[in-house]
């Protein structure tokens, strides 16, 4: 005789007496994982109107007379304004975010959108160059990155002139000091020869050897005086300010699509509410089956 398996593939009239009575005991659940879904849905609709666009901006630190070196003429002479690391943590203080979230002239339609962006993305990376610094940050619109770059290079722009202005300023009236006292020296060694020549005849040499010390000494101090007047110059020649370029052609600006993004969540949340439902469907069988298995053992 020939052998023939019955066939095990239920109808649909199995099917939806099955899973009717299953998805009615479980109509709040089912609903309120619709309504979860339809608001997670919505959200990521919504989220598609709104697009992020990242920026970077090289910072370069300027130069100024070390105080070290202004003051027991030791060290280096030119130091960076402010230590990179110093500048990285101005740009993660949450007081110095802010004020460039209030400076930044953000376009209305996504100032709202640009202020949150700017304040959790803006960071500092120090660069292989010990002066340069990476600056990045994202916002609602390329027009906000330019706009936050700008109030960027305005703040720090302000803290490192103020420091700079100090330095140059001790080096500038150390200047204009010598120089003073160089006039006056040079004036004199001019009334000094002149006495020289008036009071003594050529011929009384010991009388003018008297005189030789002192003007050897004038100019000797005079010497040393146009040295130093050399040396802050040339300080002066070497010091840079800081410098932030926010024109278009210096600012990366890239767009980010979070098209992906928002499909890979919807995706997701599709997942999650069919294992909800599946949950849902499978446990009260299986408690089902647990009862009757109690009932197997108590009747044995």
């Amino acid at each position: 005789m020939e052998y023939q398996l019955p066939t095990t593939a239920p109808d649909a009239r199995s099917v939806l007496k099955f899973v009717v009575p299953v998805v009615w005991k479980s109509k709040w659940l089912i609903a309120a994982a619709a309504v979860l879904t339809a608001t997670i849905v919505f959200a990521l609709m919504s989220s598609s109107k709104i697009e992020a666009w990242s920026g970077r901006v090289i910072l370069t630190v300027g130069l100024a007379p070390a105080s070290d070196f202004i003051a027991q003429q030791s060290g280096p002479a030119i130091l960076p304004i402010e230590a990179p690391r110093r500048t990285i943590a101005r740009l993660s203080d949450p007081a110095f975010r802010e004020l460039i979230i209030k400076r930044a002239a953000f376009e209305p339609a996504t100032a709202s959108v640009s202020r949150s962006m700017v304040a959790s993305s803006m960071r500092g990376i120090a660069l292989d160059n010990e002066r340069n610094i990476a600056i990045e940050l994202s916002a609602g619109s390329s027009a906000d990155v330019q706009s936050a770059f700008r109030a960027i290079a305005a703040e720090i722009g302000a803290a490192h002139a103020a420091i700079f202005d100090r330095q140059f300023e001790v080096v500038q009236n150390r200047i204009d000091e010598n120089k003073a006292r160089i006039a006056t020296i040079e004036t004199e060694i001019d009334e000094l020869n002149n006495r020289v020549l008036k009071s003594f005849p050529a011929a009384n040499v010991p009388a003018r050897s008297l005189i030789a010390p002192m003007l050897a000494t004038m100019i000797s101090a005079r010497h040393d005086l146009q040295s130093l007047v050399r040396n802050d110059t040339t300080l002066k020649q070497l010091s840079e300010p800081t410098v932030l370029r926010v024109e278009s052609d210096q600012v990366v600006v890239t767009h980010r699509s979070i098209e992906r993004l928002r499909t890979s969540l919807l995706a997701g949340a599709g997942m999650l509410v069919a294992m909800i439902i599946l949950t849902i469907a499978v446990n009260p069988r299986t408690r089902a089956s647990g009862r009757l298995g109690k009932i197997d053992l108590t009747e044995r």
